[in-house]
């Protein structure tokens, strides 16, 4: 019953929130990380002479962009190929070696690719290994009952914002955000039709948040510790933001999300 309203309702249950998000975000973010410069009126000047400088694509250039469509293909594709994501990542790079298109001193000289390969692996590892212990079942569970023993008979909706948030901020201590949806989504979702939350809400509710939360911090997602590597945004700022950000989220879907839903008659 909850598979159809999901897969046929995706976008249109996502377009009137997600677009208050997006216009607003962007400003909430500017207020709250003020860039140091506000003004470029030189930059598209300065675009054009840099392209007139560099001249027409050289052959390493069109074996980039080739490797990137190769590499484009295998992403999108690579489960009907029979080629996982890190495999085609390894034939992008090959590809770029052999052809001559990059060095291995290339390669060694990014120091930040190699920082963020040591410790997003490492978080990756000990996620992985929570999951495996049962950890995080144990531990969804648990604020699972909790939320249930101490809220039953209460409004839906206050238990739905309750498990959302539980939810969401469980993500502090994933590095993946499948890992997550993996071990939780489904003991979320079960608590919460337990308790008699509207079978749609919970759903839509729980699988937004599974992209919402990616950027609570630089390391909650696969793009983060990229943005992070170079260097642009301290820790305590990217946290301090996110964490923002995300009780932002939550009061858009919680409040013109569920009235979108409802208007679509998902409950």
């Amino acid at each position: 019953v909850i598979a159809p309203v999901i897969i046929h309702s995706w976008f249109i249950a996502a377009l009137l929130p997600c677009l208050v998000s997006f216009l607003v975000v962007p400003l909430l973010v500017y207020w709250l990380t003020r860039p140091e410069i506000k003004h470029t009126p030189d930059a598209p000047d300065l675009a054009r002479k840099e392209l007139a400088q560099m001249g027409s694509m050289t052959r390493g250039e069109w074996l980039m962009l080739a490797t990137v469509g190769v590499l484009l293909v295998l992403w999108i594709f690579g489960s009907s190929l029979g080629v996982d994501a890190t495999t085609a990542s390894f034939v992008g790079l090959s590809i770029l070696l052999l052809s001559g298109v990059l060095t291995w001193e290339d390669v060694k000289s990014e120091k930040g690719a190699w920082d963020t390969l040591i410790w997003f692996a490492a978080l990756l590892m000990m996620a992985n290994q929570l999951k495996k212990l049962g950890f995080t079942s144990w531990f969804g569970n648990l604020i699972g009952d909790s939320i249930g023993s101490t809220m039953h008979g209460t409004s839906w909706i206050i238990i739905l914002l309750l498990l959302n948030a539980a939810y969401f901020y469980t993500h502090y201590f994933f590095a993946s955000g499948n890992a997550q949806i993996a071990a939780l989504y489904a003991v979320f979702l079960g608590v919460g039709l337990h308790l008699n939350i509207p079978a749609a809400p919970m759903a839509l509710m729980l699988a937004f948040t599974s992209s919402l939360y990616c950027s609570l911090t630089q390391y909650t997602h696969a793009r983060g510790p990229i943005l992070f590597g170079a260097g642009y945004v301290p820790t305590g700022v990217w946290w301090r933001t996110g964490f923002i950000i995300s009780l932002f989220n939550q009061a858009v879907f919680l409040t013109v999300g569920l009235a979108w839903w409802k208007v679509l008659g998902l409950y």
